[in-house]
C-alpha cells in the first residue's frame, strides 16, 4: 500500500536518530535514512526504510528532511557539503526539522546561511530540539521543544506529533525552543553531578548503596536523574551507554556559553562543567555519564557503589543516610535557583519552564517544592519558605561529610548561594 504520508529524509541515525526514524515508518511515514555509520542505514532498511549513500540522496524527495547529528558542526555538513549537501537538494518548500542540541544562536545563523548563502528562502526552518533518550525515542515519546511561526509548525504538526508526547510549542520564535532545552539541560547537567556525589560520599562512607538509593527516591532529595542513573552506578555498568559523558559535556557547554554571552553568572553550572571536562580527562568520554561517579571513589575501588549495594551500612563519622539525603536538597534547591533566575534573564516563557522541567529529566522533589513560590516571589532562595531550615541542614550535613575528607566540588558551591540570596 503507498503511503499517503509525506516523505521524509533522516540524517543521523544513531541511538535516538535510529529510534525516531524506526518509529516514523512504524506511524506509516515513508523515510529514507542516511548515516556516516552503514550498519545504521541497514538497520533501518530491514524495519522498512530506505537507504540513501549520501544527504542529498536523503533530501531528493523529502517533503520534511529531519536533522538528529551530535552538534552544529555536523548539521553544518550535512546541509552545506559542497558536494552532498542537503539544501541544493531539497524540494522548494520542504521543511528542515532540526532535532540536535545545538548552541541557541546557530539557529539565527543557520537560517541567514540558508537565505543568504544557500539562496534558499523558500526552504521553512525549525528548531526542534528533543530529550527522552532512545527508549522514549522509539516509542514516540520523546519531549520535542519546538519553535519557529506558527505556519511552519502547524505545517509540520503531523510528523512532530507522530515523535513527541509531550510536544511544546515555545512562543517567540526560531530559537527559543533550543533556549528552552538549554534550560532545561541546566538540571539535567547538574543534577548527574548531584548523583554522583551523593553517592560517592555514601560509598566512601560505607553506607548500603542500595538502602540509601531506596530512601533518596522517597525523599526531598529525589529527582529523575538520581532515579535514572543511580541503578547505572549500582550496577558498575559503564559501557552500556545510554547517555555518553561527551553529551552531557557539550550540553554543559552550550549552558555556560550562552550564561557568557547574555551575562548571567551561573557558579553551579560552570562547576559542573569542570567537573565533565575532569571525567573527560580521566577517560571516560565515551563512557554512560552515570561513570561519573568514578570520579569520587577510590582509584582502586572504582566498583565501590555496587560492591555496597549489599553491604550492612553503617554510618562513619557520622555520615548517614539523613546526611545523603539533606545534601541532595540542598544542591537541588540551589540548582533550581540558579537555572529559573538564568531563564527569566534570557526571556523564556517560565510557567512553560517550569511544565517542561516538572514533567523532564531535569526535574526534582525541591524543583516541585520552590518552583511556584520562586514564579510566585522571585527567583531568589528568599521566596522559599523554610529556605533557611535547608541551608543549615545542608551545612550541618556538609560539615559531618569533610570529616572523610571527600571532595564535594558542586555541593560546597551550591552552599555558597545560600550565603549570597540569605546572608545570615
Amino acid at each position: 500500500m503507498v503511503s499517503t504520508k509525506p516523505e521524509i529524509g533522516f540524517c543521523g541515525l544513531g541511538a535516538m536518530g535510529g529510534g525516531m526514524a524506526t518509529h516514523l515508518i512504524k506511524s506509516g511515514f515513508p523515510v529514507t535514512g542516511y548515516d556516516l555509520y552503514r550498519p545504521l542505514v541497514e538497520k533501518l532498511v530491514a524495519a522498512g526504510g530506505k537507504a540513501a549513500a549520501s544527504p542529498a540522496a536523503a533530501a531528493k524527495s523529502a517533503v520534511f528532511l529531519i536533522l538528529m547529528v551530535v552538534n552544529s558542526v555536523q548539521a553544518d555538513s550535512v546541509l552545506f557539503d559542497p558536494e552532498v549537501g542537503a539544501v541544493p537538494a531539497l524540494r522548494h518548500g520542504a521543511t528542515i526539522i532540526l532535532c540536535s542540541t545545538t548552541p541557541p544562536q546557530y539557529l539565527k545563523d543557520l537560517r541567514q546561511q540558508i537565505d543568504k548563502i544557500a539562496k534558499r528562502p523558500d526552504l521553512r526552518l525549525l528548531d526542534c530540539p528533543v530529550s527522552g533518550g532512545s527508549i522514549r525515542a522509539a516509542n514516540g515519546t520523546l519531549s520535542i521543544f519546538s519553535s519557529g511561526s506558527d505556519t511552519d509548525l502547524d505545517n509540520a504538526s503531523i510528523v512532530l506529533e507522530a515523535l513527541a508526547d509531550p510536544l511544546y510549542r515555545v512562543p517567540g520564535g526560531i530559537s527559543m525552543g533550543s533556549i528552552a532545552k538549554m534550560c532545561h539541560q541546566h538540571l539535567a547537567v547538574t543534577n548527574i553531578i548531584m548523583a554522583s556525589e551523593a553517592m560517592g560520599l555514601a560509598a566512601v562512607a560505607g553506607l548500603n548503596t542500595q538502602a540509601v538509593y531506596d530512601a533518596v527516591m522517597t525523599s526531598k532529595g529525589a529527582s529523575w536523574m538520581f532515579g535514572n542513573r543511580v541503578p547505572h552506578m549500582i550496577k558498575n555498568d559503564w559501557l552500556t551507554v545510554h547517555s555518553a559523558v561527551s553529551i552531557i559535556l557539550k550540553d554543559a557547554g552550550i549552558v555556560t556559553t550562552h550564561a557568557k554571552l547574555s551575562g548571567y553568572p551561573l557558579p553551579l553550572a560552570n562547576a559542573a562543567e569542570q567537573l565533565y571536562v575532569a571525567g573527560a580527562f580521566a577517560g571516560f568520554t565515551k563512557l554512560d555519564d552515570a561513570a561519573m561517579v568514578r570520579l569520587y571513589l577510590p582509584a582502586d575501588d572504582s566498583d565501590l557503589v555496587g560492591a555496597l549495594a549489599e553491604a550492612a551500612g553503617s554510618a562513619e563519622d557520622g555520615v548517614s543516610i539523613d546526611t545523603i539525603v539533606d545534601i541532595l536538597a540542598g544542591m537541588h534547591l540551589a540548582s533550581t535557583r540558579e537555572c529559573m533566575a538564568f531563564a527569566e534573564h534570557i526571556g523564556m516563557d517560565m510557567e512553560l519552564l517550569r511544565d517542561i522541567i516538572s514533567k523532564g529529566a531535569g526535574g526534582s522533589a525541591m524543583f516541585d517544592y520552590a518552583v511556584q513560590q520562586m514564579l510566585k516571589a522571585g527567583c531568589s532562595l528568599k521566596a522559599v519558605k523554610d529556605a533557611k531550615l535547608v541551608r543549615d541542614r545542608f551545612e550541618y550535613a556538609l560539615k559531618k561529610a569533610s570529616g572523610l575528607r571527600q571532595a564535594l566540588p558542586l555541593a560546597t558551591t551550591a552552599l555558597q548561594q545560600y550565603y549570597f540570596d540569605l546572608g545570615r
